[in-house]
């Protein structure tokens, strides 16, 4: 089997088009649809359906894909492997992070990185899609989980920071509506919500004088999207909870509301696979994404990682 033929298939897939594919590789479409024909013919069996604007995987497609890449991944670290014990460390970290990651923090480390690690690529890929690690090809993932715990697959985690989210409003909002005093006057005010993995988080567990006090939201307002919400909230749309930023609470930019009240507990981990060969690359990556991430609000200063510790 010829490797290129696979390398081609799976940039087709991910670029879901022929042309897409071909630009990025820097050969003509018909070179790629050709390379693409031959696999089919080797393998005896239809990997792609063609349409006029979009490539999908069959079912065939998908099962072979899924096993190219891990293999494609899996010589592509050898590949690394050789290269790195014959000198300068280089090659691709991929880092997946959330939609509401610090990109002025994110884009600080990065830079520094490279330009201490020119040969080094990082791609960053934001998205609040709990990613496959092995199954996309992924070496590292910023992720948020509360007290805690990760889902998903076994991964090694690192646990960067704690902190909490507020109950936040702008001044102009709250000159126009009654601040609540109390978490059930909250019934009565107009919210932003935060959706994540298609669902929209509903229910406030607010943590207060009282204990645990869980809170029903509603709002016509909602997105995926932690910087498009605070834009909202400044513009005084109403009530959010969300991570502070400190420079707003200083300046009066926002004002906290019910501020016995907060929902505590959540962690900021930086988590990568546990089954692979950790590359040079990613370690050093890894590293300097963690000391990176000590400026972070909230940073969790002393040493807390298990290097063995599995999170199921």
């Amino acid at each position: 089997m010829d490797l290129n033929l696979v390398r081609t298939f799976s940039r087709v897939v991910e670029a879901e088009s022929f042309t897409a594919a071909a630009r990025s590789l820097g050969l003509p479409k018909s070179s790629v649809s050709r390379a693409i024909s031959r696999l089919e013919e080797e393998l005896g069996a239809r990997l792609l359906e063609r349409t006029t604007r979009q490539v999908k995987l069959t079912v065939t497609g998908r099962v072979y894909y899924d096993g190219a890449i891990r293999a494609l991944a899996a010589l592509t670290d050898a590949e690394q492997f050789v290269a790195e014990s014959q000198g300068e460390p280089r090659g691709t970290v991929r880092l997946t992070v959330p939609l509401a990651a610090d990109r002025a923090v994110l884009s600080d480390i990065v830079a520094r990185f490279t330009e201490r690690y020119p040969a080094i690529r990082v791609e960053v890929s934001f998205t609040n899609r709990v990613v496959d690690l092995v199954g996309e090809g992924f070496d590292l993932a910023l992720r948020g989980s509360r007290n805690g715990r990760l889902q998903g697959q076994s991964l090694i985690a690192r646990r960067v920071a704690q902190m909490s989210l507020w109950l936040l409003a702008a001044p102009s909002y709250l000159k126009s509506h009654r601040p609540p005093r109390r978490p059930a006057d909250l019934r009565n005010h107009d919210f932003i919500l935060y959706t994540f993995g298609g669902g929209t988080l509903k229910t406030w567990e607010l943590m207060g004088p009282r204990g645990l006090e869980p809170v029903e939201v509603t709002g016509v307002l909602s997105s995926d999207d932690a910087l498009f919400i605070r834009e909202l909230v400044l513009r005084g749309a109403g009530i959010t909870l969300m991570v502070p930023r400190m420079e707003d609470i200083a300046s009066g930019a926002l004002v906290r509301v019910l501020p016995d009240y907060e929902v505590p507990d959540l962690s900021i981990s930086v988590v990568m696979p546990s089954n692979r060969h950790v590359p040079r690359r990613v370690a050093l990556f890894r590293d300097a994404l963690i000391e990176g991430l000590k400026a972070f609000p909230g940073a969790i200063r002393e040493s807390i990682e298990n290097p063995a510790k599995q999170i199921a």
